[in-house]
């Protein structure tokens, strides 16, 4: 049998994606660990009317959605909450203050203007992450020179920002235009004492509540860094998205949650680009 084409530039081999989603006004944040496929249908309603002398009208589209869903398995309390369209709220426990924080090591050769996370671990002997719901404490901040380590200051040789996608839930972002020393040596930060939480509660329920959307992207990134990436504008998880549970010690796999979500458009963008962007690189594999 022969050949019919040979076009098969745009034939994909599976290989899962990243999941991010990013509450109104915030960063995008990976989602983590997901089972299974990530599906997203574009879907639509046609209006059409048959005139008594003139045929058939041309098809009108409305209401346009995209419609999907995804299995997570990372139960991060945090990721369901921007999931939950502001119909899920949070409060956070405070821990004990912890003044064993050990030092933090960003080793030589950082870049300027790049967020590092913040990984404040318990204690020497455990290296449980903390996660802080406060702006952290340094002891001191400093960069190895050839001579004598210099002690950076903040808002000048550095900020700390808010991040989502930090297991403490901060990052650091160095600016060397503002140091002494120049050439990137490695950071060493000494942690003062700082409360974490202890605990993250989320909460739902009220007689009424108007949702507030959050926004999507499924990126895959190939082994040349190329990517192919949808982005969905204005996601609403649909009713029946979570479902809480416990699997018993008899059952195979992990603990997850298949999340189903409808895409609708966002009228503040420009007609036409107000529902989704479906991004495909040139040699994206």
């Amino acid at each position: 049998m022969p050949v019919q084409t040979t076009k098969t530039t745009n034939v994909y081999w599976p290989d899962g994606c990243k999941i991010e989603v990013k509450a109104s006004g915030g960063a995008y944040v990976d989602v983590g660990a997901i089972m299974g496929n990530f599906t997203s249908t574009l879907e639509w309603k046609e209006n059409q009317v048959e005139f008594a002398n003139a045929g058939k009208s041309s098809v009108q589209v409305k209401d346009m959605v995209m419609k999907g869903k995804f299995t997570l398995a990372n139960l991060d309390p945090a990721i369901l909450m921007t999931l939950g369209n502001g119909v899920i709220t949070h409060a956070d426990t405070a821990a004990s203050e912890n003044s064993s924080i050990p030092d933090q090591i960003i080793a030589s050769g950082w870049t300027d203007n790049v967020k590092y996370e913040l990984l404040p671990e318990t204690s020497g002997s455990d290296d449980t992450i903390l996660k802080l719901p406060s702006k952290p404490v340094f002891t001191s901040v400093k960069i190895a020179t050839s001579t004598t380590p210099e002690t950076l200051t903040v808002d000048n040789d550095y900020v700390i920002v808010s991040d989502g996608a930090s297991q403490s839930g901060w990052s650091i972002v160095f600016i060397e235009a503002g140091m002494t020393e120049k050439g990137n040596g490695a950071i060493t930060i000494d942690w003062g004492a700082n409360t974490p939480d202890a605990a993250l509660t989320l909460y739902a329920g009220a007689s009424t509540y108007v949702m507030t959307a959050y926004a999507l992207k499924a990126t895959h990134t190939d082994a040349a860094a190329k990517t192919r990436t949808l982005e969905l504008f204005a996601v609403k998880t649909v009713s029946g998205g979570f479902n809480f549970g416990f699997k018993g010690a008899s059952e195979s796999g992990v603990e997850e949650m298949e999340v189903s979500f409808e895409a609708q458009i966002d009228t503040t963008l420009t007609e036409g680009r107000q529902l989704f962007s479906f991004a495909v690189q040139s040699g994206a594999a």
